[in-house]
């Protein structure tokens, strides 16, 4: 628009038409004559409805002061209301609530190109009128903040709304209707009771009010209730506004919906507690970035007055790099026109303060809908920040231990578990808040396991030991320790954290070397005894010296073998216990065939399934562990010609290997060590020492051993493992 040139009518009649505040003209009677759309939204009745009626009929009739009643007689009267500058009237809304505006009219005749009424030559006879825009609660001292805090207020992401002194709800902003369900025609004239949620005891609406009408702020968690009946929760604040008069006039309440942050912090209550307070400073900057509103908080974490920041920017409350930061973010608001979201850790030189802030920013458009700057609301989450960088500690040093640690809630559900717990366990990465512990404890342990928890949600911690038989890496034997997990209330634990230590390795190594020492010196020292006698009977002459050198070489042969035995163990402990794919039938039929060659007066009977049936999960130590059990029931037998029957069969669960003599039998003691691995403190005999060593293979591979009497004599040996499906490799 050239400067000095005034649009034409169809661009005025088009403004007041599209105008969001209600424009409405009187003539000299009083009687409406004209009035735009928008009054049909803030009044209540469309403009046909108003037209030809007086002004004054509109006016609240019961607005209660002598004022009011000043301003309908001004109104009714016409004259000289172009003189009476900025009026404050109270309308009847059409639903019976009253709205208050503020108004200026200006007298003018229609089809007039000024619009002012000062030139008898434009009256060219025409009585002039008298409009007046209506504009909600904007008076005219002020107008320019005020119209920027609605804004604020309209944009704002927390719930806002407006009672008077009765509690009566006179505004609501969108965000409360987002929040809370309920449209602005559904809350005003209601009181905040219609969000009460019963959960809130009486003595906190009688502080409540007892805070209020005493002046003061009052701020507070609390539990309120949405339209559909569901409950959230929010943080309230609930402030007194005064008027001139110094009178508490009316009460804005803000509320924060912090569901989702209460609902977190129950969920991941097994990492730390999570109790946030924020602080929310906001602020507008126009198109060159200059601070044109700033709420207290700003001035605070700046160490500045308020008043002192306006003009400025934030190159003078922070850091030039921190500064640096929002201004682009600033910049990109204006370019797309979009809301920004972004997080920044400014240092305030002046106050000495770091902090670090969660920040929206939004564009912010003027009364005439052009883009005037952008506005922030920042959260300080300098804590949470603080929390997260030490939960990711303690997650790293969770997930990287060798321990097996995992959490349950009192429930028994799990809350988290980490790789070491879920692989053992077969978990894998699906979502471990779907399992109870009674899925992955095994069936037999976990009543034990039960208790055990039981003890420490009763705020004790446990350590014991325990075994389990893991289908792949057979018995393991673990320390277990059980921490009751802390409530964020401070009441009972809100669950338990288990750590298992897997001790398997270092129990058997143990245990490995009792046994050696014990067999190695039970039988070098008898060995040593008879070779240093016979050799004394040489060395006297009372000995044939070749006989004596064969015996010699004989009990010699006989500490190889032990020592040969003692090695195998050992290199079956140092292995970890892997499994694989065995065809147990094809070693069973090769071992046996070895064995028949060795000892031709045996008689080896074999009785197995064709190559890959019987396949099971076993370590690669499992012929030797076969070949143990044949050479000790012939060597060991109490007849010249031996019979040892050895037999594969097959389940859909498992592969048997049964081995069966005729000859005397085990003993007690040589039985327990190839079932459970006991008798350590009795075993001595290099025959003993074997079997340990078949009972090792057995646990390795995951499966288990059984004997019994064969009839009509000598003993049956049974080795169970595990079946697995599918092909060998190559076939």
């Amino acid at each position: 628009m050239n400067a000095g040139r005034l649009p034409d009518g169809d661009f005025f009649a088009s403004f007041v038409a599209e105008c969001s505040d209600p424009v409405v003209s009187v003539d000299g009677e009083g009687a409406i004559v004209h009035a735009n759309p928008a009054t049909a939204s803030a009044f209540g009745y469309k403009p046909n409805e108003l037209q030809g009626r007086e002004l004054a009929f509109i006016v609240a009739p019961d607005a209660g002061d002598a004022g009011a009643e000043s301003v309908r007689d001004r109104i009714a009267r016409v004259e000289g209301l172009d003189e009476s500058g900025s009026v404050s009237v109270p309308i009847r809304h059409a639903d019976g609530h009253t709205v208050t505006f503020s108004v200026r009219f200006h007298e003018h005749v229609p089809g007039g190109a000024g619009g002012d009424g000062g030139d008898e030559a434009d009256r060219d006879g025409r009585d002039p009128v008298y409009t007046g825009i209506f504009r909600d609660g904007v008076e005219e001292v002020g107008g320019r903040r005020a119209e920027t805090f609605r804004n604020l207020v309209e944009h704002a992401g927390h719930a806002i709304y407006v009672t008077d002194t009765d509690g009566t709800i006179e505004y609501v902003n969108p965000a409360f209707t987002e929040q809370t369900g309920y449209e602005p025609e559904e809350a005003l004239g209601e009181t905040p009771a219609i969000l009460n949620s019963g959960e809130m005891p009486d003595e906190y609406f009688d502080a409540l009010w007892a805070t209020l009408l005493d002046g003061e702020v009052w701020e507070e968690e609390i539990v309120d209730r949405r339209r559909d009946g569901e409950p959230y929760h929010a943080h309230q604040t609930i402030a007194p506004v005064v008027d001139d008069d110094g009178e508490v006039s009316r009460f804005v309440a803000i509320q924060t919906d912090i569901t989702e942050r209460k609902a977190a912090t129950g969920r991941l209550k097994q990492y730390r507690d999570i109790v946030e307070r924020l602080d929310d400073p906001v602020l507008l900057q126009n198109r060159d970035g200059e601070f044109e509103l700033l709420n207290e908080a700003v001035s605070e974490f700046a160490g500045v007055d308020r008043e002192a920041l306006y003009g400025t920017d934030e190159f003078a409350l922070m850091d030039p790099a921190a500064a640096a930061e929002i201004d682009e973010r600033r910049r990109e608001v204006l370019e797309r026109e979009e809301t920004v979201e972004y997080e920044v850790s400014p240092e305030f030189p002046t106050s000495g303060r770091e902090a670090t802030f969660s920040t929206q920013r939004y564009p912010y458009y003027d009364a005439d809908g052009e883009l005037a700057g952008t506005f922030a609301i920042c959260r300080n989450v300098t804590d949470r920040k603080r929390r997260e960088r030490e939960l990711e500690r303690y997650e790293r040093a969770i997930n990287g231990a060798t321990d097996l640690i995992a959490a349950v809630d009192r429930d028994g559900r799990l809350l988290f578990a980490n790789p070491q717990y879920r692989e053992y366990h077969g978990i894998g990465d699906r979502d471990v808040t779907d399992l109870t512990l009674a899925d992955v404890v095994p069936e037999g342990s976990y009543e034990r396991v039960e208790r055990q928890v039981e003890r420490a949600l009763r705020g004790e911690s446990v350590e014991y030991r325990t075994t389990r038989t893991h289908p792949t890496r057979g018995k393991r034997t673990f320390d277990v320790r059980y921490y009751p997990l802390d409530s964020p209330d401070g009441e009972a634990p809100a669950g338990v954290v288990g750590v298992l230590r897997d001790v398997t390795d270092s129990e058997n190594r143990a245990r490995q070397l009792r046994v050696v020492d014990r067999v190695l010196q039970h039988n070098l020292r008898n060995a040593l005894t008879v070779v240093r006698g016979r050799a004394q009977q040489i060395a006297a002459g009372d000995a044939d010296p070749a006989a004596a050198a064969e015996y010699v070489v004989s009990r010699a042969d006989d500490l190889l073998e032990t020592s040969e035995k003692a090695h195998h163990i050992t290199e079956i402990l140092s292995d970890g216990a892997e499994t694989e794919r065995v065809d147990v039938g094809r070693i069973v039929r090769q071992v046996a065939a070895a064995a028949a060659d060795e000892f031709p007066s045996a008689t080896v009977d074999v009785s197995v399934p064709d190559d890959g049936i019987a396949v099971a999960s076993a370590t690669t130590w499992l012929s030797r562990a076969v070949d143990e059990m044949i050479r000790n029931a012939i060597v060991h037998h109490d007849r010249d010609r031996p019979t040892v029957e050895v037999s594969v069969e097959t389940s859909d669960d498992s592969v048997a290997v049964r081995v069966a003599d005729d000859g005397p039998g085990l003993s007690d003691m040589n039985r327990d060590v190839l079932v459970d691995g006991t008798a350590v403190d009795a075993l001595y005999h290099g025959s003993g020492l074997g079997l340990w060593l078949v009972y090792w293979v057995v646990q390795q591979s995951g499966g288990s051993a059984a004997v019994a009497d064969a009839e009509p004599r000598g003993t049956a040996v049974t080795l169970t493992l595990s079946r697995r499906e599918g092909r060998l490799p190559g076939e």
